[in-house]
């Protein structure tokens, strides 16, 4: 058996706060502010969650959990590194009620079909597809029955197995490749949106647990 490849280590990458510049926000300048970016490309989408349970994955320094926190009825997030937690954890404290660092492919300790939305932004971008397919089968794992996925993902083809060798650190993942690990694992597509960086496509992919 062929041992299956994951680029989780290349990810500790984000633990260091030296590779933020403006606690995320820095990745939000081509479209304006992170405001923009959630009121045009985000908000609409999501917005059927009000007073729901949330759960984020990869929050980072709490860019887009902000907006989440206040959103949701209740808001956890995990995160693969403890600075990510803790930064967070400083902007946002009691506003989210669960704080969890993973192994960066699993959601051991969160709760099973406890959320009505999974939800996750600027960080999938980066993961090998084995880690994006067991995180697809967690996120099952965890939804209610008719919950939703919120995954932003990377539309690129023909990179290496390590993403920040790729152009903007995409990972290899396209919209049908996305779809099947979906559907292999007994949820259906809902959408497939692309969004527009500066040098790459990526797509933001809502899915339900059926």
């Amino acid at each position: 058996m062929v041992e299956k490849f994951y680029n989780i280590e290349e990810q500790r990458f984000w633990n260091n706060t030296d590779n933020w510049s403006n606690d995320g926000h820095e990745w939000s300048l081509h479209f304006g502010t992170t405001e923009i970016l959630w009121n045009d490309f985000i908000f609409d989408t999501v917005k059927q969650f009000r007073n729901k349970k949330i759960l984020e994955i990869a929050p980072g320094f709490g860019r887009m959990s902000q907006f989440l926190a206040v959103l949701a009825e209740e808001l956890q997030v995990v995160d693969l590194n403890e600075n990510c937690i803790n930064k967070t954890k400083d902007k946002l404290k009691h506003h989210i009620s669960k704080y969890f660092v993973n192994d960066g492919k699993s959601l051991n300790g969160i709760e099973s079909s406890y959320f009505d939305l999974v939800f996750s932004f600027d960080s999938f971008v980066h993961m090998h597809s084995n880690v994006i397919e067991d995180y697809i089968k967690e996120i099952k794992r965890v939804l209610k029955p008719n919950g939703f996925g919120f995954i932003h993902h990377s539309w690129f083809d023909g990179g290496t197995d390590y993403s920040f060798e790729n152009k903007s650190g995409r990972s290899n993942m396209n919209p049908e490749f996305f779809k099947n690990l979906v559907e292999k694992n007994g949820m259906e597509i809902v959408s497939q949106t692309t969004i527009n960086f500066p040098e790459v496509v990526d797509v933001i992919s809502v899915f339900k647990k059926i």
